[in-house]
């Protein structure tokens, strides 16, 4: 069992208040948290979704070695694609965190 640590909360504390302390805890221990992410200025302007269909097999695959790894999909494939040649920057590979929950030792 993981000792977490507890932030006290004032009686005085608004939602305003109490967010902008998740918000600064979250940055601060670099996990992720409820507020949107920041818009980004890429050069390459801005995202859209592509959704593609792959077999089971493929499907399989790509779990385990993106486990395997610790990375998620879409950052196997989009390794892929800028491995290939494509214009794929560092920035759009960067991980969101989520694969750290739970494995961050403090």
């Amino acid at each position: 069992m993981s000792k977490k640590a507890n932030i006290p909360l004032d009686d005085d504390d608004d939602d305003d208040v109490l967010a902008q302390r998740i918000s600064d805890t979250a940055k601060r221990q670099g996990i992720p948290s409820l507020t949107p992410a920041p818009v980004s200025n890429s050069p390459a302007g801005p995202r859209r979704p592509i959704k593609i269909e792959v077999t089971d097999e493929l499907f399989d695959a790509l779990t385990i070695a993106a486990a395997e790894r610790r990375v998620t999909k879409r950052h196997l494939i989009l390794t892929a694609l800028r491995d290939a040649g494509f214009p794929i920057s560092d920035a759009d590979l960067r991980e969101d965190g989520r694969r750290l929950r739970g494995s961050r030792k403090e």
